[in-house]
Formats: structure tokens, C-alpha cells, sequence
């Protein structure tokens, strides 16, 4: 059976709401990286979304840096077209040392749940991130299970590359039920420690369109 438009949307928003890293990565990617916050730094991530099925999506996400290679974030989204709250709790970390040139590997669990009734939707995401001259590759292969659902994975590629003050970015994801999206973005510094983004793609029929800011403390 195929998901509706409103099932898509929220469960896309769930498994992929988080997108934290010091380096490379983040805001505006839907794919994450393996990196996280160093000890006692943290991060809050904002955003506005239409995502598919002309879906409109409000996000607060902080981050914050617990111990060596662990991080933990909370997310809480609110879907202004089906009046729908979702909040959210993961543990992200590293699972090889960090290294700005090489490959690291990483790990997310996390679970999700919207105040409409519908129950928890746990999830698991790996981390693959290899930083290069050319740029840096994130690969994610993950799994969700909605409430009264059969697990789903889920999965993404992207690319992005430094230009200056600019990092821009391509990627492509998606979910198992659920039509892929491509998704082109970029994100500079607005201020010293603010950085300004956005992101416009197409998922199946429908166009994405994503803006934000990130605040590091």
C-alpha cells in the first residue's frame, strides 16, 4: 500500500529532522553526516519547510555535545497544514575516531511522536562521511518503524563542496514506500556564529523548498 501525501511527509520529517556537525554538513542537508558537537558545544537549528505534498513544516532542533563522540538532540516540528506537533529525541555518535581528512563512521537512534494519537516511530541511521580536497560525501542507511507499520528504510546521498564563504550542497534521499527527492542547497555565515540557509528540490510531482538559521554557542 503506498503512503498518503500527509503520512509521507511526517514520517520524511521524522527520520530525517536532524542535521548536526561542526564541519561540513548541516542545515540546509537533509542527509547527516558522521560528526558531532564537541564537548559541552551545542548548536539550535530553525527552519521553515514545504516539503512534499504541499506540506508546511516548522522546526526548532537543538543540539548539544555530551560527551567525546556523543551528541544528543531533540526536535520538535509543527505541520501547519494538518495541525500536527512532533517531538523528538536521538543519540548521535561516532563509531571511528574524527578525522578532517578520511573517512569517519557514525550511528543515530532516536524516536519520534506526534501529538495526533498516532504513537512512537523509533529509528536507526548509519553514518558514512568521507572529507576530501574535492568536498566531502555523506552516505545514511537507515530504518524507521511507524506505530502499527511495517519498518521502512530509509536512505541518502549527498555531496557538498566549499566556494568561499559558501558551501553548497546535492543530495539525493528517500524512503522505502515513499517517491525519492533531489535537493540542491546553500548556507554562508550570517554573523559569527549564525549561519543563514536554504534548499529547493522535487520530490515525486512535488517541489521543496526549505530556509533557515543555525545559531552555534
Amino acid at each position: 500500500m503506498r503512503l498518503t501525501a500527509k503520512t509521507t511527509a511526517l514520517l520524511i520529517a521524522t527520520t530525517t529532522i536532524f542535521s548536526s556537525s561542526l564541519c561540513l554538513a548541516g542545515r540546509p542537508l537533509t542527509v547527516d553526516d558522521a560528526n558531532v558537537n564537541e564537548v559541552g558545544a551545542g548548536h539550535v537549528e530553525t527552519w521553515y519547510a514545504r516539503q512534499s505534498g504541499g506540506v508546511n513544516m516548522w522546526t526548532v532542533a537543538p543540539a548539544y555535545g555530551l560527551m567525546d563522540g556523543v551528541e544528543i538532540d531533540a526536535a520538535l516540528a509543527r505541520d501547519a497544514s494538518n495541525k500536527v506537533n512532533t517531538a523528538s529525541v536521538q543519540v548521535k555518535f561516532l563509531l571511528t575516531p574524527a578525522r578532517k581528512d578520511g573517512c569517519n563512521v557514525g550511528g543515530v537512534m532516536g524516536a519520534s511522536r506526534p501529538n495526533d494519537g498516532s504513537g512512537n516511530t523509533p529509528y536507526l541511521n548509519g553514518l558514512l562521511s568521507c572529507n576530501m580536497d574535492a568536498g566531502a560525501l555523506h552516505v545514511n542507511l537507515g530504518a524507521n518503524r511507524p506505530s502499527g507499520g511495517p519498518a521502512l528504510s530509509t536512505w541518502g546521498l549527498a555531496f557538498e563542496r566549499e566556494f568561499g564563504a559558501v558551501t553548497a550542497h546535492l543530495e539525493y534521499f528517500g524512503q522505502q514506500q515513499a517517491s525519492p527527492a533531489l535537493q540542491l542547497g546553500l548556507r554562508t555565515d550570517l554573523f559569527k556564529n549564525v549561519q543563514i540557509d536554504g534548499a529547493v528540490g522535487r520530490c515525486g510531482g512535488d517541489a521543496l523548498l526549505s530556509m533557515g538559521l543555525k545559531f552555534q554557542f
